[in-house]
């Protein structure tokens, strides 16, 4: 691992410990949410027995993946274009994800850990019919690639040195986890999300964090924007506040829903000015930077969280990175290979 230059001027402890891969499978009671949890063994992707696959559909559906390399902490695109088809569904790294609708195009965005070991993982997208009835099932590969994150040294004075505690930690997710479980079943958001605040980038997603020069425990889960105190934090895309709180971690926070698995947070504000429930556009005022919970100085740390996974919010603002799941894809680019309920 390289050593990053110098020492961090603004950091928080919005860290994701520790350092292994996140395979965590987050279960829910909840029926709204499009997300279960499948063992790894298990034919998760297969939507019925092979007799049921006789086709009713208009056309075979054209499966998508976008792309198929992956950087870890990266975001990717499941697309299905079928006409006619009624559902679709895609089974990865212990999820069971039903795939959005618009017109005829199904899709879901998915995301990798900044430790998403690299190499090849599976990924099976599965079509029916308007009825139900399973008609296709496709198996294929990503291959993730490594990242090369840096270590980053932050120096922490004793009242910070404390929010480093595991139980500390553990209180701070168990305030937010369960809201990243409850999926709103459309998108709210339009296109490339914007900056959510002026400020300038003071640390990168992904980069290992070294407390004190000790060896790194953690990883840094989104971008710090260094900015004035009071400096307005605005919401980088439309969406849902699906949560406003406090943990001592993390400081005064606020979690927005932009659907489709899609959320985004904000911490370390000094005043919040969203409320829960609340519909906010792109650009809209809801809250100030600030330097609550475990903060070296003012600054605004913002995640982007995809089906419980945070990833990295840069690709979400630079147009040609962006993970667009409305693009226009080449019907050549389609996985190809059999169908696995017809086999």
């Amino acid at each position: 691992m390289a050593l990053a230059a110098g020492l961090l001027l603004v950091a928080c402890g919005d860290d994701a410990p520790p350092l292994v891969a996140d395979d965590s499978e987050a279960e829910s009671d909840q029926s709204s949410s499009s997300v279960e949890s499948v063992d790894s063994g298990s034919d998760a992707g297969q939507i019925g027995p092979a007799e049921d696959a006789s086709s009713t559909l208009e056309e075979e559906p054209l499966i998508f993946v976008v792309p198929r390399t992956v950087r870890q902490g990266e975001s990717f695109v499941v697309a299905v274009d079928g006409p006619g088809a009624g559902f679709a569904s895609v089974a990865f790294n212990g999820q069971f994800i039903s795939l959005l609708r618009e017109g005829s195009r199904f899709f879901s965005i998915l995301g990798l850990d900044a430790l998403t070991p690299p190499g090849p993982m599976p990924l099976t997208v599965a079509v029916a019919d308007a009825s139900g009835r399973p008609q296709v099932q496709r198996e294929t590969l990503i291959t993730v690639t490594d990242a090369q994150w840096l270590i980053e040294v932050v120096e922490l004075d004793e009242s910070n040195s404390d929010l480093l505690d595991p139980v500390i930690l553990a209180e701070d997710a168990a305030a937010r986890d369960p809201i990243f479980r409850v999926e709103s079943p459309e998108r709210h958001w339009d296109g490339i999300f914007d900056p959510p605040s002026t400020g300038v980038i003071t640390s990168s997603y992904g980069v290992l964090r070294s407390y004190n020069s000790r060896e790194p425990q953690e990883y840094h889960s989104g971008l710090d924007f260094g900015a004035e105190n009071g400096s307005p934090v605005l919401a980088p895309n439309a969406g849902v506040v699906a949560w406003v709180g406090q943990t001592r971690r993390r400081g005064n926070g606020v979690l927005i829903d932009h659907g489709g698995g899609v959320f985004s947070g904000f911490y370390h504000l000094s005043e919040v000015f969203a409320t829960e429930g609340q519909v906010v556009n792109i650009g809209e005022f809801i809250g100030r930077v600030g330097a609550t919970g475990l903060a070296t100085g003012p600054h605004l740390h913002w995640e982007v969280v995809v089906h419980g996974v945070t990833v990295d919010p840069v690709q979400w603002i630079r147009l040609l990175d962006f993970p667009d799941p409305l693009a226009e894809f080449d019907p050549a680019n389609a996985i190809q290979g059999p169908n696995q309920l017809r086999s």
